[in-house]
C-alpha cells in the first residue's frame, strides 16, 4: 500500500508531459496537481496554493516531478533548493521524480547526488511513470548535503 498523495507539483516546460504525469498520478488517487512550466514558477505556485487551501500547510507537497532542462531554473537547481529545507510548502525529504530526456548515466548520477529520489528517462509511458511514482513513494529519503 502506498502513502496517499494529496498534492503533487509537476514542473515541466512541455504541456503534454505535464498532462501525462497528471494521468499517471490519477491512478494514485492524487486530488491536487499543480502544473507549472519552469522552476521559477514552481515555488510560488506551491506556496500560493498552500495559503489558499485551509487543510494544507507548509510541507504539504507530497511528491514533486521535475524536468532537467527548463528555462530560467532547471531541475537540478530546483532539487537543491527543495533539499536545502528552506522553502515553504516543501518538506526537504519530499520525493522528487526527475523525468528527463537526459539519458546518460552520468546525468542520472548527477541528479541522484543532487537529491533526486527517482530518475525516469524519456520517452516515458504511463507504466514507467507509475513505476517511478511507486518507487519514489516507497524509498527512504536520502540526506543530501547541498
Amino acid at each position: 500500500m502506498f502513502p496517499r498523495i494529496r498534492r503533487a507539483l509537476v514542473v515541466d516546460d512541455a504541456k503534454p508531459m505535464r498532462e501525462l504525469i497528471r494521468i499517471a498520478l490519477g491512478s494514485f488517487h492524487c486530488r491536487d496537481v499543480i502544473e507549472v512550466e519552469d522552476g521559477t514558477l514552481a515555488f510560488g505556485a506551491a506556496n500560493i496554493v498552500s495559503l489558499e487551501d485551509g487543510d494544507l500547510t507548509d510541507g504539504s507537497t507530497d511528491i514533486v516531478f521535475l524536468d532537467w532542462m527548463m528555462p530560467m531554473l532547471d531541475g537540478i537547481a530546483c532539487t537543491k533548493l527543495i533539499r536545502s529545507g528552506g522553502l515553504d510548502g516543501f518538506n526537504a525529504d519530499v520525493p522528487i521524480v526527475m523525468v528527463t530526456a537526459r539519458t546518460e548515466d552520468e546525468c542520472e548520477r548527477t541528479a541522484l547526488d543532487a537529491g533526486v529520489t527517482v530518475f525516469v528517462r524519456k520517452p516515458v509511458s504511463l507504466r514507467s511513470l507509475s513505476a517511478g511514482i511507486a518507487e519514489a513513494l516507497t524509498k527512504t529519503p536520502q540526506k543530501v548535503l547541498v
